[in-house]
């Protein structure tokens, strides 16, 4: 059970506790947002210092009892964790096909060197990749080889890699596995794949088509400017670079994927199944069935994020269990003035501006309390949902800002620096900045129609 230190803080004031664990949290926020430390070195020392000062100071001052660890242990929503580590055990079996390599190679091939059917269907391979798999995975496989056919055709890298990376932020919100906000808010509300598909794929459809038209506007030159002519030994090599390595574990996963994807949409008729178990059994079967090397598919788990998680996890719940989130809340719900719609743009927009500035999965764990306390507060938004999809939308779209954003958008970055292609806060912010500010009114309109 949470610590119940919440009761004790007044209406105006916080207590030295609830000081503490903000400031904790405000530290790990600071250092992932800005690189001061790897995100899950801060979240694991944020974690450590919580219990730490709990049973320490604690010990002689029990109003510094933050988060006891039976408590902790029950905050960190496993059932993310499951979710999370499932998805990437499948990546990490059907990354060694190089199916999307294949697929982009593929584009380029139909699209016969035309620049604007090339970057409309990477944005749109990257948006769907990026919402059946995971945004990460999305940006690594396929920025790649969108950087080989750029230079191919004479196009400048960015204006395929950018619009990449804003659709896989996109596109991940378009599905409860896509992006980690979108996970989070989604296991935490019990929502069910379906449910969670019919609300927001069609927001974020919307918003990839918008992002397809800004995209035109912003490097309509370029694209006019591209040769369609390429060597046939550059071609040579990128298509040598595209084969499938290996054909029978590809149709063995893609088989699998097709059988959990049918588990994620009926899992709530199995008494409220959780995606987390869907996506471990899904697992289980591939490995059974595809007989990986075990150390070297382990290897590719990326642990340092699910540790991250489980950190993050404890230390927003110490900012919970003190009462540092209750205050915020009632707060935000006086500016909301018991409207459900103004509650819901709020959330939206300051998670969208949040969001551009640092770290969108911080934010989200840390603003998901605050969802909590407004929806109990407004009766008409316990059925809706509309302030979590308010939340989810915001934390994914406004992610496109600022390459500080999102996962998917610093990974895409050093994969340019390694290529030799510098990209600057304020020429990312040049190309995400316009399309974040579209899609926010995209999704105010559909908030306001829909719910």
């Amino acid at each position: 059970m949470l610590n119940q230190a919440i009761l004790s803080v007044t209406e105006g004031e916080l207590g030295i506790a609830a000081i503490i664990a903000a400031g904790i949290f405000l530290f790990v926020f600071i250092a992932i947002s800005f690189h001061l430390l790897h995100e899950t070195a801060a979240a694991l020392l944020g974690a450590v210092s919580v219990f730490l000062i709990t049973y320490i100071w604690g010990t002689y001052n029990p109003a510094l009892r933050l988060l006891p660890f039976e408590d902790a242990m029950a905050i960190v929503d496993w059932n993310v964790i499951a979710l999370i580590m499932g998805m990437m055990i499948f990546m990490a079996i059907l990354a060694e096909t190089r199916v999307f390599k294949w697929l982009s190679f593929r584009i380029y091939k139909k699209a016969k060197g035309n620049a604007w059917l090339i970057a409309v269907a990477l944005i749109t391979l990257t948006g769907i990749a990026s919402a059946f798999l995971n945004d990460v995975t999305a940006i690594l496989l396929i920025a790649p080889l969108s950087i080989q056919i750029a230079l191919a055709i004479g196009l400048h890298p960015f204006a395929l890699v950018i619009p990449e990376i804003l659709a896989s932020n996109i596109g991940g919100a378009a599905t409860l596995i896509g992006d980690p906000p979108s996970t989070i808010v989604g296991s935490h509300i019990h929502l069910s794949f379906g449910e969670y598909f019919v609300n927001m794929a069609p927001i974020a459809t919307l918003c990839l088509i918008a992002l397809i038209g800004i995209n035109w506007w912003q490097y309509r030159k370029d694209f006019a400017k591209t040769k369609k002519n390429v060597s046939s030994a550059l071609i040579e090599q990128m298509e040598k670079e595209a084969q499938i390595a290996n054909h029978a574990t590809l149709y063995k996963a893609l088989i699998i994927a097709g059988i959990t994807m049918v588990g994620f949409f009926t899992a709530d008729r199995f008494g409220q199944m959780p995606a987390g178990v869907v996506a471990i059994s899904g697992a289980a079967f591939l490995i059974a069935w595809v007989r990986p090397d075990m150390h070297s598919m382990l290897h590719e788990v990326d642990w340092t994020t699910l540790l991250f998680f489980i950190g993050l996890f404890i230390v927003v719940g110490a900012m919970e269990a003190t009462g540092v989130i209750h205050w915020l809340a009632t707060r935000v719900a006086v500016l909301a003035a018991n409207s459900v719609h103004r509650a819901s743009l709020l959330t939206l927009w300051i998670s969208g501006i949040a969001s551009g500035i640092v770290a969108n999965i911080p934010f989200t764990v840390a603003a998901l309390p605050v969802a909590d306390y407004l929806t109990s507060i407004l009766p008409s938004a316990v059925e809706s949902k509309s302030i979590y999809w308010s939340l989810i939308l915001g934390a994914d779209l406004g992610g496109n800002a600022t390459y500080l954003g999102s996962a998917p958008n610093i990974v895409a970055v050093g994969l340019l620096a390694q290529a030799g292609y510098k990209l600057s806060f304020g020429r990312f912010m040049r190309d995400g900045v316009p399309v974040t500010i579209v899609t926010l009114i995209i999704a105010s309109i559909w908030l306001l129609v829909r719910y």
